[in-house]
């Protein structure tokens, strides 16, 4: 059953790496009911079902990953990072920041310091997140999502003039950027600099926005609406 499996799920490999959304998923699917015994097809469908907003059962995913290839190190860190993020999607902020942390206390790389920092803005402790997203430009100081993330922490502490200085840091690394993009445009508006808040908002919209993005396509097109 594990060869059937595996062949579906590199069929679903095959159209999800060609942008076949939903043919990978029914490849996927069938790959699952077959006893897929590869993790990276399994891994991939999670990715696959988080983007597409199914993220409970892309936690299932996860967590039989965990369960059936405790040993395989890149593996599961793989997992526990996507899995703290699907948890983060469903609303369960506290058990998404544990899973993070715990791997982060493990492993300190680029991913973690990136998905802890923007958790750790989003769960509104501004002083902690400043600290943490700090370290983190320590440890890397030309990552978009690091640069973004910090960008994101001193707008929310009102400190605007900061803010812009990371969110365009980051899109000189990484130019469609979404959170950047979408930010440079808020800040934008706010100093009533029109031409220039449309100018950002519409490269936002420009982007490849799914469930998993942290901005909406109808967020930025109602701040589109407001400059009218």
């Amino acid at each position: 059953m594990g060869l059937i499996g595996n062949i579906c799920g590199f069929a679903g490999y095959y159209n999800h790496s060609r942008g076949k959304y939903d043919k990978a998923l029914k490849w996927y699917e069938k790959a699952e009911q077959m006893d897929v015994s590869n993790p990276n097809f399994q891994m991939a469908y999670g990715v696959l079902l988080m983007r597409e907003g199914n993220f409970e059962k892309a936690i299932n995913i996860f967590n039989k990953i965990l369960i059936f290839f405790p040993r395989k190190e890149k593996v599961k860190i793989n997992a526990k990072i996507n899995l703290s993020m699907a948890y983060w999607k469903t609303g369960d902020m506290d058990a998404a920041i544990d899973r993070i942390t715990e791997m982060h206390e493990k492993l300190k790389n680029t991913r973690t310091y990136e998905t802890l920092g923007y958790f750790l803005v989003e769960k509104g402790d501004n002083e902690e997140a400043l600290k943490f997203n700090l370290e983190a430009l320590d440890y890397d100081d030309t990552d978009a999502v690091i640069l973004d993330n910090l960008g994101q922490t001193y707008y929310r502490m009102g400190d605007t003039d900061n803010a812009l200085t990371y969110f365009k840091k980051a899109l000189e690394e990484k130019d469609d950027l979404l959170d950047a993009l979408y930010h440079v445009g808020v800040i934008h508006q706010e100093r009533r600099q029109t031409e220039e808040a449309r100018e950002y908002y519409k490269k936002a919209l420009d982007c490849n926005i799914t469930k998993l993005s942290t901005i909406s396509r109808e967020t930025i097109e109602a701040k589109l609406a407001e400059l009218s």
